[in-house]
């Protein structure tokens, strides 16, 4: 797969789904699908870039009123922010068991040892977060808000990017491209080697969050939980197209019964969002 990432200055992970390939053999469109992370803190020349080399038009944000409110976004110009929250609470809203925390200070990592251990009693977060990933498909909040999102990239109707996210553009938004590429045509296989590449963008930030959590002793699975939590792993997306499958009947079925996104409109989107190579 060619190298689709756009090297923004203040994000980890944004990457342009054009270029990618469907399974009857057209491609998506360049500079039009772009998945990132959170945009608080893209700098000036990152505006530039976004607004004038790819228009953008709208900035989906997947994260709760709580998450904005901690990391507000910065604002492009000529770019609509739409807020469309999949999750209410983060961490939701189940106390973690007491734990270990190595004497660490650092909210952020305590509060990602919490969030580990409300996704598993016994910190693996590899498992929990198959959880996690299968709820987002089938909550009604989750289903409203991917509803909301394939409509408005349809839309959009190629005038301009769509940008979307969550906070590391990783699980949330990683649902939500999953959705929008099955959609476009892309093959499962295809859709996980996009997903997986955010490791890739993720790998300096795994490997510092490592080298810190060791110089404090934390232990395993604390450690390799809280160093996958930065990236992805191949087994959180299947549970989610597992859940698709499984409970609703295929993915035509939940795009059409839960995401209320018929086929008339899955044919306007591959038309607007699709060409054939040359």
């Amino acid at each position: 797969m060619e190298n689709r990432t756009i090297p923004l200055e203040g994000t980890l992970n944004t990457r342009d789904l054009g270029g990618i390939r469907t399974r009857d053999g057209r491609t998506l469109r360049k500079g039009l699908l772009i998945r990132t992370d959170c945009l608080y803190r893209i700098t000036q020349r990152d505006v530039e870039t976004l607004f004038k080399e790819y228009h953008a038009l709208y900035d989906v944000d997947f994260r709760n009123e709580d998450e904005r409110r901690a990391r507000p976004e910065i604002p492009i110009p000529g770019c609509q922010i739409v807020n469309l929250p999949i999750t209410n609470d983060h961490n939701m809203g189940i106390l973690p068991p007491p734990h270990k925390t190595y004497g660490i200070q650092e909210k952020r990592l305590l509060t990602l040892f919490d969030y580990i251990y409300c996704l598993s009693k016994e910190g693996d977060a590899r498992k929990g977060m198959e959880k996690s990933y299968r709820s987002y498909v089938s909550t009604p909040l989750g289903q409203q808000g991917y509803s909301s999102f394939l409509h408005l990239v349809l839309e959009a109707e190629g005038k301009g990017a769509v940008l979307f996210h969550c906070a590391d553009g990783k699980d949330r938004a990683g649902i939500a491209c999953y959705l929008l590429l099955k959609t476009l045509g892309v093959e499962d296989e295809t859709i996980l080697e996009d997903y997986l590449l955010t490791n890739l963008s993720c790998k300096g930030k795994m490997d510092e969050r490592r080298r810190h959590l060791l110089s404090y002793g934390v232990e395993e699975p604390l450690l390799s939980s809280s160093v996958m939590l930065a990236g992805v792993q191949e087994n959180w997306l299947k549970a989610a197209m597992d859940e698709i499958e499984t409970q609703y009947g295929g993915f035509d079925a939940y795009r059409r019964d839960k995401l209320h996104f018929s086929d008339a409109e899955q044919r306007r989107l591959q038309d607007i969002y699709l060409e054939n190579e040359d």
